[in-house]
């Protein structure tokens, strides 16, 4: 039987006269990296909103744990 552990982080959008603006670039260097340690994306959850605009997500990862 598998077991797994997760892990979450959260990201930020830009500035607060930016709302909605997220840097791609770095959260695909930060899931890269994570997936080179066997860290694998499960969802992404979005967070708080103002005005419509998304402030936060975060990003739900998994990886099996080694008996």
């Amino acid at each position: 039987m598998y077991q797994w552990e997760y892990k979450t982080i959260k990201f930020f959008a830009q500035g607060a006269l930016d709302a909605g603006r997220i840097d791609e670039r770095e959260i695909e260097d930060i899931l890269n990296e994570l997936g080179a340690r066997g860290w694998e994306l499960v969802t992404i959850l979005p967070g708080t909103r103002a005005n419509g605009e998304l402030w936060d997500f975060v990003a739900v990862l998994k990886r099996e744990v080694s008996s």
